[in-house]
């Protein structure tokens, strides 16, 4: 048995579970992932409860209801595939104590190849994104031979799942390719919740736009301080709302300064969702400069800085790929631009600076869009209704 100096919070004595979620990724915290973690968990609860909870260690204490039973994995490897194998064999000996589970739902293939160790447990596999991808950008110089060995440990997860989910129809079409079985392959869109009215946060500039989220290569983040040289001229400030620390920051920072833009961009550092949601509010437009690479355009994504921004009424300046384009339709319900050009940001960012009234109208536009297709609501019922399907699957 794992002891329980191994994670902080212990399993309920006594206690069997009737399904698991696992996640590879630090819950709470304040990346997407960990909303997208919440409102998958609610599902899979209230269809087969108790739900344990198998996560990485987030920055705040885990998830513990009537229905739900949080218990994080925490390490101080530095070596992530090592730390990642650690999880996955900690995750296979808490299984082996776990005898009523029926169903198991995953988001990535450690905690997968730990859980597809049991077939009599009908499982869900989650592709937000494929590790044979996501490494390089992370780990240049990762091994070809590391990368074949991940790769035959997705297939394996796809073929062996009982059913495959993802956010978008570009990562579906990426998993076709790859061989996973269509009729496995079910699209459940990523959703967003309808904030009320909130007043706006002191300190915030009377003009700006706004940037949410992580700052990995690929969302772009440098085209946007880029962008802002070819707007001098403009009334308006970017506020970047970063989810990662102040230190994590620092390089984007300097190439501000190197850029002379620094005193147009004000830096927010992880932020509640109620002190985010206000800053997205009173922002002219959000801004989403996804990078046109491999991770982007052949595996897919499903941002949900986007929805939660049109969710919001704030029109979103996005990168003109398939992925967006699945969410917003141009000049309709937000702004798109080439990928990887500040010129052509910079003259939307223009746009929504030089005509606030149509800007507005597409912003309500956007909260119409999320209301009538990209509600979690929405999202639910599709993930219920695979619930539902995999507890008839006969083995």
């Amino acid at each position: 048995m794992v002891s329980s100096s191994a994670y902080p919070g212990t399993l309920q004595s006594k206690t069997y579970y009737r399904s698991v979620y696992i996640a590879f990724d630090p819950h709470p915290s304040y990346k997407g992932a960990s909303t997208h973690i919440h409102q998958m968990c609610e599902v899979l609860a209230a269809a087969h409860p108790p739900l344990l909870l198998l996560t990485l260690k987030g920055n705040e204490p885990g998830l513990t209801t009537e229905q739900i039973h949080q218990v994080s994995f925490e390490s101080e490897e530095q070596n992530v595939l090592k730390r990642a194998s650690d999880f996955r064999h900690w995750v296979k000996e808490i299984l082996d104590h776990q005898y009523n589970l029926a169903v198991g739902h995953f988001r990535d293939i450690w905690g997968g190849m730990a859980l597809l160790q049991f077939p009599h447990i009908r499982t869900v596999y989650e592709v937000n994104g494929v590790p044979s991808i996501e490494l390089p950008y992370r780990f240049p110089f990762i091994s070809r031979e590391t990368l074949d060995k991940i790769e035959r440990m997705e297939e394996y997860c796809w073929q062996r799942a009982v059913a495959v989910v993802t956010p978008s129809q570009t990562t579906r079409k990426y998993l076709q390719r790859r061989g996973c079985p269509d009729e496995k392959v079910i699209v459940i869109p990523n959703g967003a919740i309808i904030p009320a009215d909130l007043p706006q946060m002191p300190g915030l500039p009377e003009k700006y736009l706004v940037y949410i989220g992580a700052l990995q290569p690929w969302q772009g983040f440098d085209v946007l301080l880029k962008s802002l040289r070819y707007t001098q001229d403009l009334p308006v400030s970017l506020v970047v709302c970063s989810s990662y620390t102040k230190h994590q920051t620092r390089p984007y920072r300097k190439f501000a300064e190197k850029l002379e833009v620094a005193d147009r961009v004000l830096w927010l550092y992880q932020l509640d969702k109620h002190n985010l949601n206000s800053v997205i509010q009173h922002a002219l437009s959000s801004v989403a400069p996804l990078t046109e690479c491999s991770r982007n355009i052949e595996q897919g994504c499903a941002p949900l800085k986007i929805l939660e921004s049109m969710a919001c009424s704030t029109p979103v300046i996005a990168s003109q790929l398939p992925v967006v384009e699945e969410i917003i339709e141009h000049h309709v319900d937000g702004l798109l631009f080439r990928a990887g050009r500040p010129a052509e940001l910079a003259r939307a960012m223009r746009i929504a600076v030089d005509y606030p009234d149509r800007t507005a109208q597409l912003g309500e536009r956007a909260r119409k869009k999320i209301q009538q297709h990209f509600t979690w609501q929405h999202s639910h019922g599709i993930l219920k209704d695979v619930y539902d399907s995999i507890s008839t699957f006969s083995f």
